[in-house]
């Protein structure tokens, strides 16, 4: 049997293709769920998350633009888990982005995936490849800001993948602990069905 395809890689004419951008206007707000001990705004290079750069030269900051995508995307990546830990939610903070400056993202959703020459593979597949991607966008001619995309674990909710030039852009509101609004959070919860655990 062959090894399941991990995914279309970005096209060698990926440079030259115009690209599906959608623009996000000034005065959006966007959400994020991050630990408490950093700030609202992080634009992580490790390698370590689906869009960041291979080569860890540049960062990106993961948002959402419903507090339900944020929470989908960041407490529930244990698939299947019913219970989400307590200790990591008192770990962690919700923050409210505006946007001050319009955005220019390239749509990995929808029609702009055949456009692309990708497949949802790339936002719920190998991090290899999304990076790859990722890659491909940053270094475009048309110098877009980032990534939209389906929230893996919630592809009702939209995500955004942010490079580091548009951090300049972004205001963030202080952050409020998750477990200060209980009653935030037993909706949340009621939504996807899961318990603290």
């Amino acid at each position: 049997m062959a090894p399941p395809d991990p995914g279309p890689l970005p096209p060698i004419d990926v440079a030259s293709r115009d690209l599906p951008v959608e623009t996000i206007g000034a005065g959006t707000r966007l959400a994020r769920i991050h630990r408490s001990d950093l700030g609202p705004l992080f634009f992580g290079s490790t390698g370590g998350n689906r869009f960041d750069d291979p080569t860890k030269t540049y960062g990106v900051c993961y948002l959402a633009t419903t507090l339900e995508g944020a929470f989908a995307e960041t407490c529930l990546r244990a698939v299947g888990a019913r219970f989400v830990a307590m200790t990591f939610l008192e770990a962690r903070s919700f923050s409210e982005i505006e946007v001050t400056a319009a955005l220019r993202l390239v749509s990995f959703q929808g029609p702009g995936l055949a456009q692309l020459g990708a497949t949802g593979a790339v936002t719920s597949g190998p991090h290899a490849v999304a990076q790859l991607w990722s890659r491909a966008v940053h270094d475009h001619l048309s110098s877009p800001d980032g990534i939209t995309y389906r929230a893996n674990h919630d592809n009702g909710e939209l995500c955004v993948a942010l490079f580091d030039q548009t951090s300049a852009r972004l205001k963030p509101a202080e952050p409020q602990p998750i477990m200060n609004d209980r009653s935030r959070l037993a909706a949340l919860l009621a939504r996807y069905k899961v318990g603290l655990g």
